[in-house]
């Protein structure tokens, strides 16, 4: 039995929640929980790569292989952007779908995927988001065309990638969307 640091067992909770993340996200989720150095993460992801606990492939790392949630390094990317140097709890219900509750704000960010394949109709009413005024929803969408299929009760942020892979956010609420 291997005796873990701190910020490997915090590190394999959190992995073990969303099946993967970018090996670069480790860095900003390890200093939100610790006061650590940057050059404490290469150890850290090595001892444990080294005794199987997780796997790299091409700066992705994950703790169930090669067949991860894509759209979890996205969804994490944008979870550290909307809660800046918080601690985060991560929590996952089903694999479309990952949710993460900023400790000092208490703001929980619901991070929604939908693929091409998916409809929007379950996405939540005007009486649950109004309910809730200390819940973001963010849908991850695969398609920028997807955005007109969103229902104008649904008050949220939408993100989807351009044409370089890279994520555009924009808010969308009442059918009016704003570029953020």
């Amino acid at each position: 039995m291997r005796f873990w640091s701190p910020q490997q067992k915090y590190l394999l909770k959190v992995l073990n929640v969303t099946g993967c993340m970018r090996k670069s996200q480790v860095l900003p989720l390890l200093c939100r929980q610790f006061d650590i150095s940057p050059n404490a993460i290469a150890p850290i992801c090595r001892q444990l790569r080294d005794a199987g606990y997780l796997r790299e492939f091409n700066g992705i790392i994950s703790a169930v292989g090669p067949h991860y949630e894509p759209f979890i390094p996205q969804a994490l990317d944008l979870i550290f952007a909307i809660l800046p140097r918080e601690t985060i709890l991560v929590h996952r219900e089903s694999c479309t779908v990952l949710y993460a509750l900023g400790e000092q704000s208490g703001l929980l960010v619901r991070v929604f995927y939908i693929s091409q394949k998916q409809d929007l109709f379950a996405l939540p009413g005007k009486e649950e988001s109004a309910a809730r005024k200390s819940v973001l929803t963010v849908l991850l969408l695969a398609d920028a065309t997807q955005t007109a299929y969103i229902p104008p009760h649904c008050s949220c942020l939408v993100a989807y990638p351009d044409h370089t892979g890279k994520l555009t956010l924009q808010q969308h609420g009442g059918g009016k969307q704003h570029e953020t």
